[in-house]
């Protein structure tokens, strides 16, 4: 397939954005314009922030300016939400090289200025991970299902000392974002506290102040800071170090769209894993077969699939994350589906460039 020049649209904190930049910067030239913060770089791409705060107004012009100057064969934006008032102007009139990443947040709960933005995305090739967003676009676009993907070479399981201090851990990677719902497992712990003198909560992921400020407090005012520890982002041998260690990986996000890279590389390590049944996660998840799923929002519910897991005996958790990794092998592997983002792309520069 053709050497392609890719300008891509995307968070600079993005794990998702991260592992796509990466896989296509070594075989095409690269650049990846981002707002915010950049949380990785990649030695291969051509990599500039645009300004944030009140210079995002005139983020868009610059952006536009980019597209002049470098004449990429496709445009690809990631997070609508994110991205949308800087790439309007490209979705209107370079349609024909743009590929939109709508993600979970940005579908499901648009902000106002999203909400009206959104009425110019017609006729766009999208990529989802998401069955849901799938059939919601697919009447006004060219919608194309691609999973963000699993490292299977890297997220795999190895064997390495289960305890911490003597205690289970039970991991929640999600991140200290109001939607990611972390305050509903502090409250299961906070109302189980002498159930709980074997497990360990450690939570990690990107931090929003205001959520992670809530957390704190309630940590301090229900006196749990014995049984909680809290990270920020970690590093990658410390994440899977503890996807791997965990007796349990949680995520109690109150909305996905496909299913979550946390959740999808615990899998791949063979974790045990329990998420809200919501969205796209019971496509993913099997109760019982090769995960746990509990009513979104639902304490009650949480707790009750709580202690059931921690009842299974060690054959049955065995034959869970078996199946776990499975799953991810099948449907979930990264070269395989970027190889379809890379068909994608061709074809877009092929229909672009007939004479």
């Amino acid at each position: 397939m053709k050497r392609l020049k890719i300008l891509f649209l995307a968070p600079g904190n993005s794990i998702h954005s991260y592992k796509w930049i990466k896989y296509f910067s070594n075989n095409n030239i690269v650049y990846w314009n981002f707002t915010g913060k950049l949380n990785y770089n990649i030695k291969n791409a051509i990599i500039q922030k645009l300004p944030s705060g009140l210079g995002l107004l005139f983020s868009p012009f610059i952006f536009l300016l980019k597209i002049l100057i470098v004449r990429p064969d496709i445009i690809h934006i990631h997070s609508i939400s994110k991205n949308l008032f800087i790439g309007i102007f490209v979705i209107i009139f370079f349609k024909k090289r743009v590929v939109l990443n709508p993600w979970g947040s940005d579908f499901f709960y648009p902000n106002f200025i999203v909400k009206k933005l959104q009425n110019f995305i017609k006729n766009n090739i999208i990529l989802t991970d998401s069955f849901i967003i799938k059939k919601a676009l697919i009447k006004n676009n060219f919608v194309h299902k691609i999973n963000f993907g699993v490292n299977l070479s890297y997220f795999k399981n190895k064997k390495v000392r289960k305890k911490y201090k003597n205690k289970q851990i039970i991991f929640c990677p999600r991140g200290y974002s109001a939607i990611y719902n972390q305050r509903l497992i502090l409250k299961f712990i906070k109302k189980n506290k002498k159930k709980l003198k074997n497990f360990l909560f450690v939570f990690s992921g990107m931090i929003e102040i205001n959520e992670y400020n809530k957390i704190r407090n309630f940590i301090k005012k229900f006196e749990i800071n014995n049984k909680v520890i809290l990270y920020g982002s970690l590093k990658k041998d410390k994440y899977i170090k503890y996807l791997r260690e965990a007796f349990l990986v949680v995520s109690a996000s109150k909305s996905d769209a496909g299913l979550s890279s946390a959740i999808a590389e615990a899998m791949s390590c063979e974790a045990l894993v329990m998420c809200t049944n919501n969205r796209d996660n019971p496509y993913w998840i099997k109760p019982k077969k090769n995960g746990f799923l509990f009513d979104n929002n639902n304490l009650e519910d949480f707790s009750k699939k709580f202690f059931e897991i921690s009842s299974l005996s060690k054959n049955k958790i065995n034959v869970i994350k078996k199946n776990a990794r499975k799953i991810q092998q099948e449907n979930n592997n990264l070269s395989s589906e970027m190889k379809k983002v890379y068909r994608i792309y061709n074809l877009i520069y092929k229909k672009n460039n007939q004479l």
